[in-house]
């Protein structure tokens, strides 16, 4: 989950695909690459229960070409997530931007999953709200698909044309030409008409096209935010609301080709 705006809705649209995907019964790694750590408190771990061994700490490690070294990294989510394992963030992984090393730290990501996401799993990844950097491009070379969710409104737009731009260099300079932009989903979008709203959603199709996925909108439900407060998954909660969520957590997995 990418854009280079934050409050955009990648935390929260990262939680809802880790519920999804646990909705289907698949295995799911779910990896914190923003140094606030919302995703990870989301899943159930909070600062004080960081684990021994994080995102931090694996990006930080030499892996001198071994592979497999993120199921070191991995916590259990908290109980209403059960199955779920983190990779957590910590305050530190933001030191990382400024590691001077000489084997590159964007790959070390990669490596550490390489073997680790098997059949029936899929893995996760919440990004910083970040103009490129060393944690980005960690995260970005080590994906096979990108989600870039845009609030319509101006945050929205920028942080997801500023995104497209880092991730086209990655692929252009060869570090993942396979990556796939799965689309620019309309997120926390509310009910009834509005100028900006319309407006904003108007660009994005004339300027993106079919990467614009206005199927794939993410409605603005009070229940999310009370499931992220409680820290629970929206599949367990009751109501109409939870449901609209969950049927759109579950097309936008679909459409990132993650099957049941």
């Amino acid at each position: 989950m990418y854009s280079e705006k934050g409050g955009v809705g990648k935390s929260a649209l990262s939680a809802g695909l880790v519920a999804a995907a646990r909705k289907r019964k698949l295995g799911v790694i779910a990896g914190d690459l923003d140094p606030r750590g919302t995703f990870t408190a989301e899943l159930g771990i909070s600062a004080d229960e960081a684990p021994a061994f994080s995102m931090n700490d694996l990006l930080a490690l030499d892996p001198q070409g071994e592979t497999g070294l993120a199921a070191d990294a991995f916590a259990e989510a908290g109980k209403a997530w059960s199955g779920v394992q983190v990779i957590a963030a910590e305050r530190a992984l933001a030191n990382r931007e400024t590691d001077n090393v000489a084997v590159g730290l964007e790959f070390r990501l990669r490596l550490g999953l390489k073997g680790v996401v098997g059949p029936d799993m899929v893995g996760i990844l919440d990004l910083p709200p970040r103009a490129g950097g060393k944690l980005v491009t960690s995260a970005l070379v080590a994906a096979t698909d990108v989600l870039i969710p845009a609030t319509l409104d101006e945050d929205g737009r920028i942080g997801a044309a500023e995104a497209l731009s880092t991730i086209k260099l990655v692929k252009d300079l060869g570090m993942n030409p396979d990556l796939r932009v799965v689309g620019i989903i309309p997120s926390i979008v509310p009910g009834g008409r509005s100028t900006l709203k319309d407006a904003i959603g108007e660009y994005l199709a004339d300027t993106y096209g079919s990467l614009y996925r206005d199927d794939l909108v993410i409605p603005r439900h009070s229940v999310r935010q009370q499931t992220r407060f409680a820290c629970v998954p929206i599949t367990d909660a009751p109501g109409r609301e939870a449901q609209a969520l969950t049927d759109a957590y579950e097309r936008i997995l679909t459409a990132a080709g993650v099957e049941a």
